[in-house]
């Protein structure tokens, strides 16, 4: 598995390089890619799938309705016109298989990414040691909710998903400097 990040700040023809990895060769100098999976990461379509999923949910449908054939045609509509894989004859050639968004993260995603790295803390978060099942999980709510405070929200949507949950994870729940090692 070859991932590559970031593919919409790359310069133009750059991906054109990997294309005969992608074909369906046999073989490139000796080496068989055919079983190979290439996951290519972009944000080229982030602002539009922010767009539609807000319109969507305006309209009253959920997030969760969401198929993924439109926010595939979605995406390569954004991708075949924002002139910065425009030329690539990877998406001209039709060597990708699916494009699969990452949709915005709502509150209660982000809570969830919270209230999970909580649990994995146990006893270092106070929740663990309590008495009953329902006290830890009112803790471990609670503590989450304190964690999501923390979060910048564009809207209805954390600006940044759940990377910054780990970090204020730690304000709520201090790890002890010898577990970082």
């Amino acid at each position: 598995m070859i991932v590559v990040d970031k593919v919409e700040k790359m310069p133009a023809g750059t991906l054109d390089g990997i294309s005969a990895y992608l074909d369906i060769n046999v073989q490139v100098d000796g080496v068989d890619f055919r079983n190979t999976i290439f996951i290519f990461l972009s944000n080229t379509a982030g602002n539009p799938i922010r767009d539609y999923v807000n319109a969507q949910l305006e309209t009253g449908r959920s997030r969760s309705s969401l198929t993924i054939l439109e926010m595939e045609t979605l995406i390569q509509n954004t991708l075949y016109k924002s002139g910065e894989l425009e030329q690539s004859s990877i998406l001209s050639r039709y060597q990708m298989d699916a494009f699969i968004p990452m949709l915005p993260l709502e509150r209660r995603h982000v809570k969830l990414c919270a209230a999970e790295l909580i649990k994995q803390r146990g006893n270092k978060c106070g929740c663990k040691s309590l008495a009953t099942l329902q006290s830890e999980t009112e803790c471990i709510e609670s503590k989450a909710d304190a964690v999501v405070a923390e979060i910048n929200f564009s809207g209805k949507f954390s600006r940044s998903g759940c990377k910054k949950v780990y970090t204020k994870v730690n304000l709520v729940c201090p790890l002890d400097k010898r577990d970082e090692l």
